[in-house]
C-alpha cells in the first residue's frame, strides 16, 4: 500500500468527510481538501508530530485516528493514549513592497 492510498476500512469516512466539507461525491482527495488546517498528535511518552495542510478523522469503532496530509502521506494510528489537536492554518501573505516598507520602517 502506498503512503497516499486510502485503506478500504477508511473509504466511507473519507467519502463522508468530502461530502461534509466540499459538498462533493468522490472517493479520492484533491489538493484543496488539505488546506485550512494542521494536525498535532501528542503521544503518551511526550513526543509529538505536527502536520501542516492536513486533516484528521477518528473512528471509535476501529479505535483509530487517520491523518491525511497533502505532502507526507496518510497515517493510521491507534487512538488509545493519543491526543489530537486540529488547528486552523493562518497564512500571512504580505506583498513584497510591504515587506520592504516594514523593514525600512
Amino acid at each position: 500500500m502506498s503512503r497516499h492510498e486510502i485503506p478500504p476500512r477508511w473509504m466511507e469516512a473519507v467519502r463522508q468527510h468530502v461530502r461534509d466539507t466540499r459538498g462533493e461525491e468522490r472517493d479520492h482527495l484533491l489538493v484543496y481538501d488539505f488546506t485550512g488546517t494542521s494536525v498535532r498528535l501528542a503521544f503518551e511518552d511526550g513526543s509529538y508530530a505536527f502536520f501542516r495542510d492536513a486533516f484528521c478523522l477518528r473512528d471509535e469503532a476501529l479505535r483509530e485516528v487517520a491523518v491525511f496530509t497533502e505532502h507526507c502521506g496518510y497515517y493510521f494510528l491507534g487512538s488509545e493514549g493519543l491526543e489530537v489537536e486540529v488547528l486552523d492554518t493562518v497564512r500571512l501573505d504580505v506583498p513584497v513592497e510591504e515587506e520592504y516598507e516594514m523593514a525600512d520602517g
